[in-house]
């Protein structure tokens, strides 16, 4: 007489099923693995590109606080007629970074600033800050600057 069990006709379902659960238990570990790598690499490109901002802003406003007290009227290194990239490389460093720079650009007199022939006239001006911090990346940030003479 033979004797059968439900659990002889199923000699090794437990060692497949196992396997599958291990199997997608290990797929689930290396998807979390591979997002939480992406996330953290975003995270770092975000904080050097607020840096790089924030670092091109100090220098434009480095500029803008030595206009305040410069003589506008006499040629600087850092005050142009005209932008043109090939300004930054004698542009003057900031006193924020090594790498950062800053150029002043004179868009001229302000339309209707002064109607009467005696007042003074309002000059504008462009004031950019850059930062270049090789393969942490560039920022360039333009500000707007006036004043009276």
């Amino acid at each position: 007489m033979r004797e059968t069990t439900v659990l002889k006709t199923e000699e090794g379902s437990v060692l497949v099923i196992s396997l599958v659960m291990l199997v997608l238990l290990t797929l689930i570990g290396i998807s979390a693995t591979t997002t939480s790598e992406i996330e953290t690499q975003i995270a770092g490109n975000e904080k050097a590109h607020k840096e790089n901002l924030y670092l091109a802003e100090a220098g434009a406003i480095d500029c803008g606080q030595l206009m305040s007290t410069a003589d506008l009227t006499v040629s600087h290194s850092w005050l142009k007629g005209s932008y043109d990239d090939s300004d930054w490389d004698s542009a003057p460093q900031s006193t924020v970074n090594t790498n950062t720079r800053y150029l002043a650009v004179s868009e001229g007199v302000v339309k209707g600033a002064s109607l009467g022939l005696g007042g003074s006239r309002v000059y504008s001006y462009a004031i950019y800050g850059r930062t270049d911090r090789g393969n942490l990346g560039r920022s360039i940030v333009r500000i707007g600057y006036r004043k009276a003479f």
